[in-house]
């Protein structure tokens, strides 16, 4: 099992992460030596509370896993057990990301253009020992902080019926993760991600993190993320926004008229207020500003980034949950299992009071195309670990 704080035995109800013992100012905003943070496997865990909440749902998830798996298997040991949970959780992770968060954010053309559909049965053979799967400059200095421009100014909390009942400002939550020591608050953070509608995808960013960034206690501003964006491509000598057009074969703009059409008026007589010409914007900029392809929340040069990443994080990784004839490989009657991962099913099983959820969590509820269902229906499939039963 990985070690975990039972906060609320005496309640009844779920785990949350140890506490951050050793150094305990590191990433967390303390207003006195009494308050604690989380500790997890990533340093970043408190950077902000509803980051807190998937850590810690991932983590329910693993401990579940094993003590499901010690079920099955009453005879194998604390390390067998650890490590094949382990593998079972990547393999989840995985699954939940090219099937339910990827095709939201790119589509379904940029899904199948790259190569990044899943199977739905059988093995994948697509392992490819020349592809490297590390990580893209580009990508984490620039094309996956897209992400930062969905952030809402306040995060919600939501309850089990589905009801608003509060909502925090987002810099009140940067590393500072304390409402999740208050019983019941986890579930309705939880609530409130499944419920909350999500920034559009463009040039605006909330004031929340471009001027109260890590703010201290009692200081009415902080940092400003937009400017760490800009400063970190920099450092990385990412070539500028015009060099990931051509990289992703959409025409050159010798001009800032040659933009029209890909991101709006406005942020183009602002570009040509600031800059001689369109080789000036920087990358994460003009990929912000870019107008979304259809059926995705990304413009073209994020989407191609994004896509040609998970392209090769799938076709480089020698251990990737569908890959047959490595000593990792599922066999084929696990792997069919491992297909019904959720993160709906992932919601329902690690939270307290959550009762029912849309299909899709990740996409606002809609009661013909993501209904909400009961987790108890039977209709989110569950996993059966009796496939992973061994002889003695």
């Amino acid at each position: 099992m990985l070690r975990m704080n039972p906060h609320f035995q005496e309640l009844g109800l779920k785990d949350l992460l140890p506490y951050k013992l050793d150094i305990p100012d590191e990433g967390c905003t303390r207003s006195n030596g009494t308050q604690l943070c989380f500790d997890a496997g990533e340093i970043r865990v408190n950077e902000q509370l509803v980051l807190c909440v998937m850590h810690t749902l991932w983590a329910r998830e693993h401990n579940r896993v094993a003590n499901e798996l010690s079920k099955v298997n009453p005879h194998w040991d604390d390390e067998t057990l650890f490590q094949e949970a382990r593998r079972i959780i990547i393999a989840e992770v995985q699954h939940i990301t090219y099937n339910e968060f990827l095709p939201t954010l790119l589509g379904k053309q940029v899904m199948d253009k790259f190569g990044l559909t899943l199977q739905k049965e059988g093995y994948w053979n697509g392992y490819d020992e020349t592809v490297n799967p590390n990580v893209i400059d580009a990508f984490s200095a620039a094309a996956f902080r897209i992400g930062h421009t969905f952030l809402p100014t306040r995060v919600e909390r939501w309850s089990k019926a589905h009801k608003f009942i509060a909502s925090k400002r987002l810099s009140d939550l940067i590393r500072r993760p304390f409402d999740l020591f208050r019983p019941g608050v986890f579930d309705e953070y939880l609530m409130g991600l499944s419920n909350q509608v999500a920034q559009a995808m463009d040039d605006s960013i909330t004031k929340e993190v471009t001027t109260g960034l890590f703010k201290k206690v009692g200081n009415d501003f902080g940092l400003d993320l937009v400017s760490f964006n800009m400063q970190r491509g920099r450092d990385f000598g990412l070539p500028g926004y015009m060099e990931f057009r051509k990289f992703c074969g959409l025409p050159d703009a010798h001009n800032f008229d040659d933009l029209h059409g890909a991101m709006a008026n406005y942020t183009i007589g602002k570009y040509s207020s600031i800059y001689s010409g369109p080789d000036d914007v920087d990358l994460w900029s003009g990929g912000v500003s870019e107008k979304p392809l259809p059926g995705s929340l990304a413009g073209p040069v994020f989407s191609c980034i994004i896509a040609t990443q998970f392209s090769y994080a799938r076709r480089g990784d020698r251990f990737w949950y569908e890959l047959p004839n490595q000593p990792s490989s599922f066999t084929p009657a696990q792997l069919q299992e491992l297909r019904k991962a959720r993160l709906a099913r992932v919601m329902c099983d690690n939270s307290d009071i959550v009762d029912t959820i849309q299909l899709w969590p990740i996409v606002l509820p809609d009661h013909e195309i993501n209904p909400r269902v009961p987790c108890r229906s039977g209709i989110i499939p569950n996993i059966d670990f009796s496939k992973w039963a061994e002889n003695k």
